[in-house]
Formats: C-alpha cells, sequence, structure tokens
C-alpha cells in the first residue's frame, strides 16, 4: 500500500512537471488571482462592515445626543407633545433609525415612536450607569441585527434618550459590495487565462535572461544592466531592473557616504564631549572635522556679544604662528566672517570664498598658509541665531564638493549646539557665583544687622533703663532717709511723683524696645492691625500721608509665620520709601485672591531703577526677596526716576491660608 502510493505521488509529480510552462504559468495566474479576489472580497466585506457600522453607530450617537439636547428643554418645560413630534421627526429623517423613546429620571417611559407601546423587555435591555456620556449594545431582533443607544438627559438627572438603529440597509451595501468584487474576480479570471497564454510564450526568453541577470546582482555585481529589446511591459520589466540596479549602486555608494558621515561626526562628538572649557570644545571639535573633511587648516570665528563689535578668533588648527599672531592682533582689518556675522541672512548658508582678506595676507607675506586658496565659511548656529562662522581652507576648490559642503553643514550645527550649551552653562555658574556672593553679603550683613542691634539694645538698657533705675533707687533711699526723719509730707509726696514719673519713662522705654524687637500688635491685632499702627507711626513721625487698604481678609485666618515675614516685608518696604523716596503719599493694599495674598505698597517719590542698585539698598532688596522665597512666593518692584515706586507681593498661601468657618 505504501509502496502504491509512492508510485501515485510520482506519477503525479511527473505529469506535473512535464506540463508546458504556459499552462504553469496560467494556472498560477489563476491561482494568485483567485486566491486574490477571495482575499479581498472578504477582507473588503470584513472592513465595509466594520467602517459602515462604525459610522452607524457614530451616526447614531449624533442623533441620540441632537434628541437628549431638544429633549431637555421639552421634559423642563413638560411638554409632552413637542417631544413626541421631535421624536417623529428624528425617525422620519433619519432612514436607518427603526425606534426611539424617552425614558425619564425612574424609568418609565415619556414618549416613543412605536405603534402602541415600547416592549417590556426592551426597556431594561440597555441600562445606562451613573456618569457615563452614552452606552451602545448591539441587540439581535425578528427584523434583524440593531444597535441601541442609550444617551443622558442633562446627565440622567431628567432621564434617558434610547435609540434603535437598523443594520438593513448596512447589510444591503456590504451585500451589494461583495457581489461586485465576486464579479470582478470572475472577469480578471478570464481576462489573465486569455492574456496568460497570449503571452506566456513571449515572456519566457526575457524573463530566463532577467533571472541570471537577478543572480548577478545577488552574487553583489551592481553593474549587470539587460538591453530593453521589446516596448511592452517585459521590456518596463527589464527597464525597472536595470534601473533598480542604478539605484542599488546608488543607494550602496550613498551608505558608504553616510556611514563615513556618521563616522566623522561621532568622532566631533567624542571630541566635544570630552572637553572640559569653551576653548578645549572648539580646538577639538575643529581639529576633529579637519580630520574628517580632509583639509589642511581651518579656524573659528566667534561673535562677540555685541552686535557691533567683530568676531573673536577663537580657534584654530594647521596654522602657523606668524599667521595667527597676525590675525589676533587688534590692528588687523575685518574680514568677510565678521560681516556675515553682521549681515542679516549670509550667515544661514555655507559660503565657498577665494576672496579671503586672510588668505590673500598670507600670500602677500610668503607664509606657510600660501598654498590656500580658499576657504569654506560655515554658520555656527543654534535656536535659529549666529554664534560663529567654523572655516576650513584648502588648496583647491574641488575639495568642497557638495557631499563634504553637507557634512560640514551637520558638523558646524553640531558644533553650535555645543558652544551654545557651553555658553550656557559659563552663564548659569556665573550666575550662581554672583547669587552665592549676595547670598554671603547678605548674610553677612544680617549677622551685622543682629550684632549692631544686640549692642544698641545693651547700650539703651545701660545709657537708659540703668541712668533711670539707678536714679529710682538713689530716690527710694532718699524717701526712705526723710520717712526715717519724718520729713514734710508735701516734700515726700513730690518726691513720689518725681520717681512715678521716673519709673514710667523707664517701662515706656522698655516697651519701645520689645516694639522695635517684635511688635505685640503683630501678636495681638493680627498683620492688619500691626501695619495699621505702623501707618500711624509714619503718618505722625514723618508726616506722609499713609493709607491702607483690605480686601477679602475679613474671614481669612494667616499662619504666624506668614504674617511675620510679611510684615518685615512691607517693614523694610515701608522703610525705604519713607528715607529714600521722599515720597508724600503711601497707599497700602492687602488682598487676598482665592489662595494668594497679594500686598501692593505704592508712593508717588522720586523712584530710582531697581537694575542699577548697589550697597545696603540692593542687599535689602535682596533680603525682601529672600523672605519671599521662603513663603513660595515672589516680589516684583516696579520703579523709575522720577515715577515713584511699586512693590508687589505675591503668596501662595495654600493651607496656610484658610476660612475661618472652616477652622
Amino acid at each position: 500500500m505504501r509502496d502504491r502510493l509512492r508510485t501515485l505521488t510520482t506519477r503525479y509529480w511527473r505529469t506535473i512537471t512535464g506540463v508546458s510552462i504556459r499552462y504553469k504559468l496560467l494556472g498560477m495566474v489563476l491561482a494568485v488571482i483567485l486566491v486574490l479576489g477571495v482575499a479581498v472580497t472578504l477582507q473588503v466585506r470584513n472592513r465595509l462592515a466594520r467602517d459602515l457600522a462604525q459610522e452607524l453607530e457614530t451616526r447614531g450617537i449624533a442623533i441620540a445626543r441632537d434628541l437628549s439636547d431638544d429633549a431637555e428643554e421639552l421634559i423642563l418645560t413638560q411638554n409632552i407633545f413637542g417631544l413626541y413630534q421631535e421624536l417623529r421627526k428624528g425617525l422620519e429623517n433619519n432612514p436607518d433609525v427603526r425606534y426611539v423613546f424617552v425614558l425619564d429620571s425612574g424609568g418609565h417611559v415619556l414618549a416613543h415612536s412605536f405603534p402602541r407601546a415600547v416592549p417590556l423587555d426592551l426597556i431594561g435591555v440597555n441600562p445606562l450607569p451613573s456618569g457615563q456620556p452614552w452606552r451602545v449594545q448591539n441587540l439581535n431582533s425578528d427584523e434583524g441585527p440593531l444597535t441601541d443607544i442609550a444617551m443622558p438627559i442633562l446627565d440622567g438627572k431628567l432621564g434617558v434618550v434610547r435609540l434603535g438603529l437598523s443594520h438593513r440597509r448596512l447589510h444591503e451595501a456590504v451585500t451589494r459590495a461583495s457581489r461586485e468584487l465576486v464579479l470582478i474576480t470572475a472577469l480578471v479570471l478570464v481576462a489573465g487565462a486569455v492574456i496568460t497564454l497570449l503571452l506566456t510564450r513571449v515572456f519566457t526568453a526575457p524573463i530566463l535572461r532577467l533571472v541570471d541577470a537577478t543572480r548577478a546582482v545577488g552574487r553583489g555585481d551592481l553593474s549587470v544592466r539587460e538591453p530593453v529589446q521589446m516596448e511592452d511591459e517585459i521590456g518596463e520589466l527589464t527597464a525597472a531592473f536595470n534601473a533598480m540596479t542604478a539605484d542599488l549602486a546608488r543607494i550602496r555608494d550613498e551608505l558608504v557616504q553616510q556611514n563615513r558621515d556618521l563616522t566623522a561626526l561621532n568622532a566631533v562628538a567624542a571630541a566635544i564631549s570630552a572637553a572640559r572649557s569653551l576653548e578645549e570644545v572648539l580646538t577639538n571639535a575643529l581639529a576633529a572635522a579637519c580630520r574628517a573633511l580632509d583639509v589642511p587648516a581651518g579656524w573659528v570665528v566667534l561673535r562677540q556679544d555685541s552686535d557691533d563689535s567683530d568676531g573673536v578668533f577663537a580657534a584654530r588648527w594647521g596654522l602657523s604662528s606668524d599667521f595667527v599672531a597676525h590675525e589676533e592682533a587688534d590692528s588687523t582689518p575685518a574680514c568677510h566672517c565678521h560681516q556675515v556675522l553682521r549681515g542679516p541672512d549670509e550667515w544661514r548658508r555655507p559660503i565657498l570664498r577665494d576672496d579671503c582678506p586672510r588668505l590673500q595676507r598670507a600670500q602677500a607675506n610668503g607664509w606657510a598658509e600660501a598654498r590656500l586658496v580658499c576657504h569654506l565659511s560655515v554658520p555656527l548656529m543654534s535656536h535659529d541665531r549666529p554664534l560663529g562662522v567654523l572655516n576650513l581652507a584648502a588648496s583647491d576648490a574641488a575639495a568642497f564638493q557638495e557631499s563634504r559642503v553637507r557634512l560640514a553643514g551637520a558638523i558646524a550645527r553640531q558644533m553650535g549646539v555645543a558652544v551654545d550649551a557651553e555658553l550656557q552653562r559659563q552663564r548659569v555658574l556665573d550666575e550662581m557665583a554672583r547669587r552665592e556672593a549676595l547670598r554671603g553679603q547678605l548674610l553677612s550683613r544680617v549677622m551685622a544687622a543682629q550684632e549692631e542691634e544686640r549692642r544698641r539694645i545693651a547700650r539703651e538698657l545701660h545709657d537708659e533703663a540703668g541712668q533711670s533705675l539707678t536714679s529710682l533707687l538713689v530716690g527710694l533711699r532718699v524717701l526712705e532717709e526723710q520717712v526715717q526723719a519724718r520729713r514734710n509730707g508735701a516734700d515726700m509726696q513730690a518726691q513720689v511723683l518725681q520717681l512715678k514719673q521716673l519709673a514710667d519713662g523707664v517701662l515706656e522705654e522698655l516697651h519701645r524696645l520689645a516694639m522695635d524687637l517684635r511688635p505685640a500688635s503683630l501678636d495681638h491685632v493680627g498683620l492688619v492691625g500691626a501695619l495699621e499702627q505702623m501707618l500711624r507711626q509714619i503718618e505722625t513721625g514723618h508726616a506722609v500721608a499713609a493709607q491702607l487698604e483690605t480686601v477679602g481678609l475679613e474671614d481669612v485666618v494667616l499662619a504666624p509665620q506668614v504674617e511675620t515675614q510679611v510684615y518685615r516685608i512691607m517693614q523694610e518696604a515701608l522703610t525705604n520709601a519713607v528715607r529714600h523716596s521722599g515720597a508724600e503719599h503711601i497707599d497700602v493694599l492687602l488682598e487676598c485672591r482665592e489662595d494668594t495674598l497679594v500686598v501692593v505698597v505704592e508712593d508717588d517719590g522720586r523712584g530710582f531703577d531697581p537694575g542699577g542698585v548697589v550697597g545696603g539698598a540692593h542687599l535689602g532688596l535682596a533680603g525682601m526677596r529672600e523672605r519671599a522665597e521662603q513663603l513660595g512666593g515672589d516680589l516684583v518692584v516696579e520703579s523709575e526716576p522720577g515715577g515713584g515706586t511699586t512693590v508687589v507681593l505675591r503668596v501662595p498661601l495654600g493651607q496656610v491660608c484658610r476660612q475661618m468657618s472652616g477652622a
């Protein structure tokens, strides 16, 4: 049995292999067409059904949403008749809508499109969960598949709109398209059979030649070309094969060039990453660029901070010392690089120059650079702004082919980003050093102020309170002696009165010292009361009209640390306004906007330039800003000479600012 099966298999295989190649091709073409036709038909049928179902569902959601919006007002006005009209209108304008009904929030039917009543089993099949914008459910009915859509009315508070869409028209469209595809497949089968029989004889010889050429290409020989002997599809195939081999050869050459470019860019990136300063970045990158592009020399000109100043000769490679010394001299005229940096558009593209003044001077002086006849100027850019120019010099303009110019541009962009990053890093480091120095000065000033305050308190306690207490002790001794000697009572009463006045003076002085250190009103009456007391003292002692306005602080409690810091910032601002501005009017505004405390101090004094403040005033403003930063807020000082000064403090209070009702 096994031998017989093997014999039948062998005979069948010999029969197939013995058939003419024309019929083999015919069978393969027909099989491919048939398989593709069936696959395409099934794919198109499934895709069309899915897309139409999705479109039907989307259109149904839109219809249900429109009905929900229209039903909202009608339900609120209890216009059930109008609701029925809206449902009937939606049913008439949309042929795919099979039914529509409206349920109130309790699940009762308000209106429907059924001839008699809504089927009870249909009401509960598509429940809409709370908070869900809509819900879609596919149902099977006697009439075929249905898509049921539930859409809430006013977030479900007024009920739900239920919409049923029939799939009948959808299925008809899918069936019609499937029949058309089957017919097209049959026609293609017939046409394919006829064309295959007619052309297989013609195809055989050219195809065999192309097979041989393809094998040669597979072995790596991309120079193979087949002659185009016909102008039909075989000729097009032969031409396409030749174009393909030419494209493969071109792509191979481009890949080789891209690999070289990537190697060069990696070398430049490695050189830049190894640098630790701007000079090392430029020197290493320039050397790597010259080696990658195989040019003998190059230099980099960097743009200065001032637009009017010439660029600086920042890096060089392969240049003689005489050339460098002469070009770095201040008396040397500017070259085209400086003009490019100041130009509006020239810096945006590489420029090949054979009229460089630097090279002309080298040729005139007989320096080693006299061999260089031209150079390529490539802009160093970052964020669409010029930072400098990369100049690559060569003894022949042919050295700068298009591929090398593109590579030079890529290297220059890489260098530009690196230069910009290094400049940004240096600026950040300088700013950090400046802020650290300012912080050190501020801390020193604070410590010195603390020591000075301690000395002042000790001195005043010794000079004022100490002397007063000494006088009080002496007076008490005299009073004691008078009591012992039983002198005149009138003298004793006058002495006692004098001692009481002296004691009152001591208490007042001690109270003033305590107020300077920590105002008691801040603990007793809060921030607003303490600021009102401060403004009254300013009006009394300096003849300045001061006004305080509060907004939104009636039911707000501030944390003690917030009150203290805000009080100290306002104390410094008001002290500056009184001492330095010569103001006649000072207005203070305290406003709580949601979770943000806004404090504004405005005066009509002489003003100043905030950017030009130095010395103690600078430290005072820095101290105010530091206190604001400790609160997580910010401080803005707006002023100009002759225009008064405005200080704005914003503090995001968050949990620190709370309503008393919730405390």
